[in-house]
């Protein structure tokens, strides 16, 4: 094939997680309704998991290829994503977001402390069993101090009469998120093959495209969960989304690093990565605090740190490539 032709097909494969992320978020949206769940706490651990179904897909297929560096690259990639560019952008367009009632200052601090977790661990260059032990126990303290907290700080939503009525709803949305969920992990193995095609062909380390190509691919349902927040005027669920989505990556590290052993990855550009994302989750946190919202100047601020991060990757892709 032709390097047109994969071309072609990753942003096929894109567009199909594009696709049916748009019709998982409408069928959990209703089923959390139904069972009058509340915005936040629904987003953060049913949407959280969801929109990182893209991660878990190409986690898997990554594992089965023998090449768990294009997840971790991924992994850390798309938690560095979702937190310095598509939540600025949100706060950007969506004209700032306002954070009463979502999380309490040591949950979030907890919280983004899980999402920093995987690029630490792949410093030295090696990940381990052990660390995939860690991670996985950490993400689960968290899960534990959220579910504490949720009765205590929420506001319960109203749940229109109407979605009530209709007996069929949750079965009919459980088989669409079946069915969605299907096609996005078949996308993400077409994804996982795109990758490491483009690795071969620029003479790169494959983390390095999961880390610069695919933590953009992957996070195509945040970007869905943004547009449709917005519009909906529900930023909270939004926040609450991204959230559980960067933090699932730290889950979902802890699995391939279990199921894959130990193996090593490039630690240079993750010690760039590390840094850039360590300033800007400190930055993200006091802008959360003042005044329990991030506004639309914080948002562009926020930004900036993707745009140095894009920068660095790119500048590292023409260094290995030269090699």
């Amino acid at each position: 094939m032709t390097t047109l032709v994969h071309v072609f097909i990753f942003l096929f494969s894109a567009a199909v997680v594009w696709f049916f992320a748009g019709i998982l978020i409408e069928s959990v949206d209703r089923v959390a309704k139904h069972f009058h769940k509340t915005g936040f706490s629904v987003a953060f651990f049913v949407l959280g998991i969801l929109t990182s179904i893209s991660e878990i897909s190409v986690a898997v297929n990554a594992s089965l290829a023998g090449v768990p560096q294009i997840s971790v690259g991924n992994l850390v990639g798309a938690s560095f994503v979702v937190l310095l560019l598509i939540v600025p952008l949100l706060a950007i367009a969506g004209n700032g977001i306002d954070l009463k009632h979502t999380i309490s200052k040591k949950n979030m601090i907890l919280t983004l402390a899980v999402i920093l977790l995987p690029v630490l661990l792949t410093l030295d260059g090696n990940v381990t069993k052990a660390e995939g032990i860690l991670s996985i126990l950490v993400y689960g303290s968290l899960v534990y101090a959220i579910h504490r907290q949720k009765n205590t700080i929420e506001e319960v939503e109203q749940i229109p009469a109407a979605l009530l009525e209709k007996k069929h709803a949750t079965l009919y949305d459980a088989l669409k998120i079946l069915g969605g969920g299907a096609a996005i992990f078949v996308a993400g193995h077409f994804l996982v093959d795109q990758a490491s095609y483009f690795a071969l062909l620029l003479d790169v380390p494959s983390s390095l495209m999961g880390l610069l190509l695919l933590s953009i691919g992957t996070n195509v349902p945040e970007l869905v969960v943004a547009a449709r927040s917005i519009l909906k005027r529900h930023k909270d669920i939004a926040f609450g989304d991204y959230l559980g989505s960067a933090a699932a990556n730290t889950l979902i590290f802890g699995f391939v690093a279990i199921v894959n052993g130990a193996f090593t990855v490039e630690s240079t550009e993750f010690f760039e990565t590390a840094l850039l994302m360590f300033f800007g989750i400190v930055s993200l946190y006091f802008f959360s605090r003042s005044g329990n919202t991030i506004s639309r100047k914080e948002g562009v601020a926020l930004a900036l740190f993707y745009v140095w991060f894009l920068a660095t990757q790119i500048i590292n892709v023409f260094r290995f490539s030269a090699n």
